[in-house]
């Protein structure tokens, strides 16, 4: 790649930054983006100035000025020649050509080089490769790099698993990042479509491949509630960037622009609908990336009363279920407790891993060793552990998320208790029964007094009546009757459950 003599990327840059160059054009290899740089596209005996000349005039589909301390300090470069040469051929181009690129590596600022036509360098976007934003910015560049080169070949997918390659970052922070950049940028829709599809099919690969659910189990019964373990581990951090981009989605987009989410939801809760063979207890596990990354939407869109967001991922889309004669709501398709078939074991471990950090054996060990007493709601526990590092920007005081994800949990079950009772009413021959299963933490957190979001939801409903924010956002169908069903119902069973937790 260092000796391309076809098109590529000129890196310009100071000696003394040789570390974050290096740093850039591993991001660049793993990128499959040719590049030119002095140290590497030099040989022997080359008339190095005006190979340099050459390089920037005649193969040069993008220029990256590199700026810091180092830079900047320098009266004299050879990076102020590349850039100078640089700017001649950027006057050439049409007005809005992508070419120059400034790359910071610091948070100084962008030298003001005259471009002409009243415009400096400043005025150009810019990438930062430095601190938490490294990798977005990196996917970034990549992904713009290729548009400008004409590459197909590598999308925004693609970039994402290129810098994650490259830099070690952690996928669903990097998602979430660029989902933040991509949902404001209207010109970055269809990237942020792929992006979000690309995951969605990674876990779709996941809760299709045979091998995740195939048997038997084998080993002694500790063995196999580890193996369990594990592979309910495995599905959440492959679930996990899906759920760091739709924590963004929900609190920020619109209900137009949330399809690519919508849909995943959608496809994680009709996975394990499908027929397929394999061990019961593996089968069950592929309900936990649809029943996790609705509680990832619920907590997100609902603490932000993003109620029409809400409405639009969680109650909008139905599924089909073979022994249903009608589409299924998604919140009466999956629940807490469909990921571990009644195995109270499991859902007490992968908590207790989290809570204190502890390997699976351990953990269990916890339990048959009465170290440790079982969870109330193990479901709860763990995934309000999970879901922390997701919504830690948001909320960084602990007090405030338990509350924001006790509430999420009632507006689940709430709702969940609603398309029961629609289900029952269209069913219309009094044999349909059900009843919400969103039940959670918050059930044993109102036992011991740390507040009842049910009540506060009736509260806030008998008060406001009509102009209560989840009808005003269409939920409940708008329909005064429904919500007033959905919440008493709910609240009686809540109630009873909070009973059981003295």
């Amino acid at each position: 790649m260092s000796r391309d003599e076809g098109k590529h990327v000129f890196v310009s840059y100071v000696h003394e930054d040789s570390t974050e160059v290096d740093k850039l054009c591993t991001v660049l290899e793993a990128a499959k983006v040719p590049y030119w740089r002095d140290r590497n596209s030099l040989g022997p005996g080359d008339a190095w100035k005006a190979k340099i000349r050459e390089a920037i005039r005649g193969g040069s589909l993008v220029f990256l000025a590199c700026f810091s301390d180092n830079s900047r300090g320098k009266g004299k470069s050879y990076m102020n020649e590349e850039l100078t040469l640089a700017v001649e051929e950027y006057r050439k181009l049409p007005p809005g050509r992508t070419w120059l690129i400034p790359v910071r590596f610091d948070s100084g600022a962008v030298p003001e080089w005259d471009l002409g036509a009243g415009r400096t360098l400043s005025d150009l976007n810019y990438s930062d490769l430095f601190g938490d934003g490294y990798a977005a910015q990196a996917a970034s560049l990549v992904t713009t790099i290729h548009g400008v080169m004409g590459d197909k070949q590598l999308g925004s997918a693609a970039a994402l698993e290129a810098v994650e390659q490259a830099t070690s970052a952690d996928r669903a922070d990097l998602l979430k990042k660029l989902t933040k950049e991509m949902l404001v940028d209207p010109t970055r829709r269809i990237e942020l479509d792929d992006l979000v599809s690309q995951e969605v099919q990674r876990v779709l690969g996941a809760l299709s491949d045979p091998d995740h659910v195939s048997g038997p189990l084998g080993g002694s019964s500790d063995e196999q509630v580890i193996r369990l373990a594990t592979e309910a581990q495995q599905l959440w951090e492959l679930t996990k960037p899906f759920c760091g981009s739709l924590q963004v989605a929900a609190r920020w987009g619109t209900p137009d622009l949330l399809g690519p989410w919508s849909s995943g939801l959608r496809a994680f809760v009709q996975a394990p609908l499908k027929i397929q063979g394999g061990v019961q207890a593996l089968l069950a596990l592929r309900h936990l990336p649809g029943m996790v990354a609705l509680m990832t939407a619920g907590l997100a869109a609902g603490s932000a009363r993003r109620w029409e967001n809400l409405k639009a991922l969680l109650v909008d889309p139905s599924v089909r279920d073979r022994h249903e004669s009608r589409p299924q709501a998604l919140l009466e398709a999956t629940n807490p407790w469909a990921p571990f078939d009644g195995n109270d074991w499991l859902p007490n471990i992968l908590a207790r891993s989290e809570l204190k950090e502890k390997p699976f054996d351990d953990a269990l060990a916890d339990f048959t060793e009465n170290r440790a007493t079982k969870y109330y709601t193990p479901t709860a526990e763990w995934l309000h552990a999970i879901l922390r590092p997701i919504f830690l920007d948001q909320w960084p005081d602990d007090e405030a998320y338990a509350a924001e994800f006790d509430r999420a949990e009632a507006m689940l079950g709430v709702l969940a208790q609603d398309a029961v009772n629609v289900r029952i009413a269209a069913a219309g021959d009094g044999r349909a029964w059900g009843r919400s299963r969103w039940f959670g933490r918050s059930t044993w957190r109102a036992a011991h007094f740390h507040g009842n979001p049910v009540e506060d939801m009736q509260h806030e409903f008998g008060t406001e009546g009509s102009m209560w924010g989840p009808l005003r956002g269409e939920l409940f169908g708008g329909d005064v009757g429904r919500a007033k069903a959905a919440l008493d119902r709910y609240a009686a069973d809540f109630a009873a459950q909070v009973g059981q937790r003295f």
